[in-house]
């Protein structure tokens, strides 16, 4: 049976107004320099993807988690992916309800980025701009092209996080204008405010479907 936590979880992770560009004491040249890097950094992920797609039937299905999982932690900021997703319930939780949500949380991600990402291969990615919003985050836009034309060209916006010193890392993905990570966001207060503001039923209901999707990917 599909839920709410499903479709959440499913878009894991996976439209904008004009915007400033504002430099914030970057020079012109550092700036396109920011850009040209965050639009590399989507680039290096598909091909990664690729190479190890390309490996897989020579992978045992431990092999191809850890590389998945590198690839999670080298490109996304799971970190921060995770605090978000549990909204304002994030401080107020207790340090053990953090640790419980932050495990349970990053086990779907990686059951799902193992089980999709051949999907999302069938798709290839063209940018077309990369924008500055800040001096913190870099938006890279393009369209995603269906390769066997079952499925119209789709505008994508990947959000970079771009902070000096620190190397980039995905936050989110819009489709179509709709934010993923806001999505997974909302739905999984919806949940907790069903259960009268109980953390606890939100970590309970992705164990029970990290627990869905592994036992789906054992048959």
């Amino acid at each position: 049976m599909t839920t709410n936590l499903g479709i959440q979880t499913r878009r894991g992770f996976l439209g904008l107004a004009a915007a400033l560009l504002i430099t914030n004491g970057w020079t012109q040249n550092a700036l396109a320099d920011r850009l040209t890097v965050a639009e590399n950094h989507i680039g290096k992920l598909i091909a990664e993807l690729r190479e190890i797609e390309a490996m897989r039937g020579s992978l045992t299905s431990e092999k191809y988690r850890h590389l998945i999982a590198l690839i999670m932690e080298t490109y996304f900021d799971v970190e921060g992916i995770t605090r978000f997703t549990a909204g304002r319930y994030w401080r107020v939780a207790s340090n053990e309800q953090r640790n419980a949500y932050k495990e349970v949380f990053r086990g779907i991600l990686l059951s799902e980025a193992s089980n999709r990402f051949d999907q999302i291969l069938t798709f290839s990615f063209t940018p077309t701009k990369a924008q500055a919003r800040g001096d913190k985050l870099i938006l890279v836009t393009g369209i995603a092209k269906d390769n066997s034309g079952q499925i119209p060209d789709t505008k994508i916006v990947w959000r970079v996080a771009a902070q000096a010193g620190k190397p980039m890392k995905i936050i989110d993905l819009e489709i179509e204008n709709i934010s993923m990570l806001k999505t997974q966001q909302d739905e999984n207060a919806a949940l907790i405010k069903r259960n009268g503001g109980n953390f606890d039923a939100l970590i309970q209901a992705m164990r029970t479907r990290l627990d869905m999707i592994n036992s789906q990917s054992k048959n």
